[in-house]
């Protein structure tokens, strides 16, 4: 992230790839990939101990960090939490993901919605 020390980074730049949330505790890989901290360690458990994006085999960095607490990008996550202290607890909370389906309807549809074998259409 490229940015002067005066501009406030958009919501989207700080925004997992993965789960599409904003980042929580952000892990930068040696490949500058970077990812929330759950998606990163649900990422390792089924990717092999590689990079969700590029493939980079990361078997050695994870354990590294691991050992010395240090996965989380903390300059990147004080600054998240600088700017965006809301969204940061609402998604620790995990209340921000059930709000945006919740407050998800299609114009036009409130309330009136006809079931197609089991889906709302």
């Amino acid at each position: 992230m490229a940015l002067s020390k005066h501009t406030i980074p958009s919501l989207s730049e700080y925004q997992c790839q993965i789960c599409l949330e904003i980042l929580i505790e952000p892990v930068t890989l040696p490949c500058n990939h970077t990812l929330c901290k759950p998606c990163f360690l649900s990422s390792m458990e089924k990717a092999n101990l590689c990079c969700p994006f590029c493939r980079l085999w990361v078997s050695s960095w994870t354990r590294y960090h691991t050992r010395r607490n240090s996965l989380v990008n903390m300059e990147l996550w004080e600054m998240i939490q600088k700017h965006y202290p809301k969204e940061c607890q609402l998604r620790i909370s995990g209340q921000e993901s059930e709000k945006e389906v919740e407050d998800y309807q299609p114009k036009g549809k409130k309330g009136n919605h006809k079931r197609n074998n089991g889906f709302r259409i």
